[in-house]
């Protein structure tokens, strides 16, 4: 089978040790911790398994053989053997491949589409011995332009390419369910896009290499949401987190966790100051007027 991925194996949520202190009031009742993304992976890489140019591939695909002896005898006139044994058989002018044609290699790929001056140039469908179709626009020798690329697993990916690789605007459908629509460079998720979980989860905003990295927004299935900066997958910088009863929390992130100041809000409107210490409330008082966060600061319609 092909590559799992790894975003969509659901882990229980980590619940860190409390520490210690009772505190009898609003504050102390919310269990902050469970602000976490009980499986914040990054999506499953791209770069090594789901890629035409993979050097190792985890499973393989049996594609019936295509009777070409018949056709390569009726048609010798229009045949031509390269120096890798790779085999042509269609359209010729000048005694190069131009036009429309099929191409045999001689590990096993088969490509049948358009060609410019011996290179796959133009639209046609790749079927690869160890790996995906591939049916979309090439350009000298590679994917490059729109195209669908289907796994023998059931992924698919529909979207952009250049120079053989995942790169602008694409859909790619796992079969265990996870779906990731947005920016890809260089095989890897990068820029803008919306990633979603079977379970109900997504994420909406930025990604630096196959990681949630910048401004974005994560959704759980039950309500709850944080909308803020995310540093290699974690939560990191100014956040808010939001629960489905009206509460919130405003305030500075690291490593996944509340660090520094922060403002709680509570059902009721009412709010307090806080200071967190990797996750753990060490201290908090009053303040009405209290505001912390950054100017510039767009809030996200929820």
């Amino acid at each position: 089978m092909g590559q799992s991925c790894a975003s969509c194996q659901h882990k229980d949520e980590v619940t860190p040790g409390q520490n210690g202190i009772e505190l009898k009031d609003q504050f102390a009742e919310e269990d902050l911790d469970d602000s976490q993304e009980f499986d914040a992976k990054s999506p499953p890489s791209t770069y090594q398994c789901k890629t035409m140019e993979a050097d190792i591939l985890q499973f393989q695909k049996i594609i019936s053989k295509v009777k070409e002896e018949d056709y390569v005898e009726e048609q010798k006139e229009q045949q031509i053997i390269f120096d890798d044994q790779s085999r042509y058989l269609g359209s010729i002018v000048d005694g190069k491949a131009n036009g429309f044609g099929k191409l045999w290699l001689e590990n096993g790929d088969f490509y049948q589409g358009d060609f410019v001056e011996n290179m796959m140039e133009g639209n046609g469908t790749f079927n690869y011995l160890k790996g995906p179709i591939y049916e979309g626009q090439f350009k000298s020798n590679k994917p490059d332009g729109y195209g669908v690329e289907t796994w023998p697993d059931g992924s698919i990916y529909e979207g952009e390419f250049k120079g053989g690789r995942k790169h602008g605007k694409g859909c790619y459908k796992w079969h265990q369910g996870c779906v990731y629509n947005g920016d890809w460079k260089d095989n890897m998720i990068h820029g803008v896009g919306k990633y979603e979980w079977p379970d109900g989860r997504s994420y909406s905003g930025s990604w630096i290499k196959n990681q949630m990295h910048g401004r974005g927004k994560y959704v759980w299935k039950d309500g709850k949401c944080y909308d803020g900066e995310y540093q290699n997958d974690k939560k990191c910088g100014f956040g808010i987190f939001y629960w489905p009863d009206g509460k919130q929390f405003q305030g500075q992130w690291f490593n996944g966790r509340q660090h520094g100041k922060g403002l709680m809000i509570g059902k009721d409107g009412k709010k307090k100051i806080g200071s967190w210490l990797e996750g753990k409330l060490v201290g908090s008082i009053e303040d009405e007027n209290f505001q912390i966060m950054p100017e510039g600061w767009i809030l996200q319609q929820q």
